[in-house]
């Protein structure tokens, strides 16, 4: 057996693995038990390790090259094509989101965050809810994250407020 690559985590390690099986690639993780059980020191060791027989090492470079391409298909056929989902969507999504999305998801666990700090900050988390509503590249995902970030913190600000006035009576 021979190192292929280093992975930085496990599950990167066994998705790779998965994908040299679907192509007939018997690959091995020697790393693996250590990286479940000390997953903090993978770094320290240079990453997981995933490993095929010599014979295999130039198909399993060509897949660790060309993730998308399945052995046999054309150069126009590969896995996760353009194609429409039921609802219309196109699900050749590369899993990233925009700007505007990240701060609406930030402000969002930042206000959820707050709850746990007794409302420390939710001055803060408001503001970031406001912010992330007033950005254009905010998609519906985001504007509801959004919405839900500036619900809990102005009900959390009007909750700090409720317990400040008790408290100076």
């Amino acid at each position: 057996m021979v190192t292929l690559t280093r992975c930085g985590e496990l599950p990167t390690a066994q998705l790779l693995c998965g994908r040299l099986d679907a192509e007939g690639i018997e690959s091995f993780i020697p790393d693996e038990i250590m990286a479940t059980q000390t997953w903090h020191l993978t770094r320290a060791i240079g990453g997981i390790r995933v490993q095929v027989r010599q014979a295999d090492l130039e198909r399993a470079q060509q897949v660790l090259e060309n993730p998308g391409l399945v052995e046999g298909a054309g150069a126009g056929d590969s896995v996760g094509q353009d194609r429409d989902d039921a609802k219309g969507q196109d699900m050749n999504d590369d899993g990233s989101i925009s700007a505007g999305d990240r701060a609406a998801y930030r402000a969002m666990r930042v206000a959820l965050v707050s709850l746990w700090l007794l409302g420390l900050i939710h001055p803060y988390s408001l503001l970031l809810a406001v912010r992330a509503l007033r950005r254009e590249d905010v998609t519906a995902w985001g504007r509801r994250r959004a919405w839900i970030a500036l619900a809990v913190s102005l009900l959390g600000c009007a909750w700090i407020s409720l317990l400040v006035a008790r408290a100076m009576k």
